[in-house]
């Protein structure tokens, strides 16, 4: 029987209309009129619009006769990003496939490490802008395989950039067939860091539900002023002034908690309390396979008292494990044992940057302790309180199995986050 042969143009030309490929080395016979050898599609882990802190897409593009394959990534900086699966292909038959790193560019391509997998396999490493493995072992697809990308973009490329460009090949054997589709991985950072909220309480609910409690806490609708009037006293040492009033008003909403005793309870005999407001907030190791590695922690508090540090007094603190770390320890405005003048602090704002917390339990306690006498009395207000995930590269950080906790200090020791802090709330630094 006579072989009937294709001319080689009939035979690219079928090869491109069916896959758009580079084939070289080839036997005309095995590729003439094939179905398509291998299909590229989107994979699924493209980034959860609920968080928002990473995003892939693909898109395909004809160059000089060649379907090129993009695959796009928009990541934060200084933290490990994996997608799992970006991309998948699919076979009709049994073929060994591979992917070859061709080079990397960009203007901040020394910022970019990045390692491509297929089912498993480490196919393409980059370090830091230089190629480390060019490629891995072929893998053999049945039906379909799928690639995971993980990558670190480093601080050094800006916000709102196109960090670098990894060319590379995919190829495959097709029956006797060399064949290659060109893979562009295009790397992106985030026009503004991607913040993700843990945990946030205004109470605005009306509602301590969640928090661990004890007796003298409230959550209160404080849209009025309230006339506190000290009537246990003894008339050679009395509080000063034994009258004021209360201006307080929330920092958002109209709802506050508060802790102690505004009101009079009873003049004698009373005991010594710790009481508190306790909230645990669990931080998550990844989101959305972005690693965690910065925690802001954001509250707002103001201290009303006619008593001293030696007797009453607030901690504010925030605790993983057995370490503690102090924005307020044992704090009075008025220091050691000077009873009065009555002290308004003003609405404050603690904002601190926490590291070292990932994968682990974290609570925070706004304690007030009172001394056991029948009168000079304490009360802590809060309000706005934030646990918040922040994705970007950070230099200054606290870690609580670290950190040394300022001890009664004046002001605010720790670093915020963002330049507001001190800013004014309503109604800041009034007193009665």
């Amino acid at each position: 029987m006579k072989r009937r042969w294709t001319p080689l143009p009939v035979i690219l030309a079928v090869a491109a209309a069916y896959a758009a490929v580079t084939i070289t080395n080839v036997t005309m016979w095995g590729v003439g009129a094939a179905n398509p050898p291998l299909a590229k599609i989107a994979g699924r882990d493209r980034g959860d619009p609920a968080y928002n802190v990473k995003r892939a897409s693909a898109y395909w593009s004809s160059e000089n006769g060649l379907n090129v394959t993009y695959v796009e990534v928009i990541v934060p900086r200084c933290h490990r990003t994996v997608f799992d699966p970006i991309l998948n292909v699919s076979t009709p038959a049994p073929i060994p496939v591979k992917l070859y790193a061709e080079s990397v560019t960009g203007a901040y391509s020394s910022q970019l490490s990045a390692t491509i997998a297929l089912s498993g396999s480490t196919q393409v490493i980059v370090t830091s802008g230089s190629i480390t493995q060019a490629s891995g072992n072929p893998v053999t697809v049945d039906g379909q395989a799928s690639f995971k990308l993980e990558v670190l973009v480093g601080s050094g490329a800006s916000l709102g950039a196109e960090v670098a460009r990894l060319n590379t090949w995919l190829y495959f054997n097709y029956s006797s067939a060399k064949v290659r589709q060109k893979i562009v991985w295009v790397f992106k950072t985030w026009p503004q860091p991607p913040r993700v909220t843990l945990f946030y309480d205004g109470f605005e609910s009306g509602s301590l539900q969640g928090w661990t409690r004890t007796t003298y806490t409230y959550v209160e609708q404080k849209n009025y002023d309230v006339t506190v009037i000290e009537s246990c006293y003894v008339s050679w040492r009395p509080p000063t002034p034994r009258t004021i009033t209360d201006t307080t008003r929330p920092v958002g909403g109209s709802w506050l908690a508060w802790v102690g005793f505004r009101d009079q309870v009873r003049c004698e005999p009373v005991e010594a309390r710790d009481d508190y407001l306790r909230r645990t907030v669990s931080v998550p190791s990844m989101l959305d396979g972005v690693e965690v590695k910065y925690v802001n922690v954001t509250f707002w508090w103001r201290m009303l008292t006619w008593d001293s540090a030696i007797y009453d007094y607030i901690n504010l603190s925030l605790a993983k494990g057995s370490n503690t770390y102090y924005w307020k320890q044992r704090y009075n405005p008025n220091p050691g044992y000077s009873y009065g003048p009555f002290r308004d602090t003003g609405w404050q704002r603690n904002s601190t940057l926490f590291s070292g917390v990932s994968g682990s339990s974290v609570t925070i306690t706004f304690l007030l302790h009172t001394y056991s006498d029948e009168y000079y009395r304490s009360w802590l207000y809060i309000d706005e309180v934030h646990f918040e995930v922040v994705f970007d590269c950070v230099s200054q950080s606290v870690d609580p199995a670290l950190s040394v906790a300022p001890l009664s200090a004046p002001h605010d020791l720790t670093q915020p986050l963002s330049v507001d802090e001190g800013r004014g709330a309503p109604d800041a630094g009034r007193s009665g």
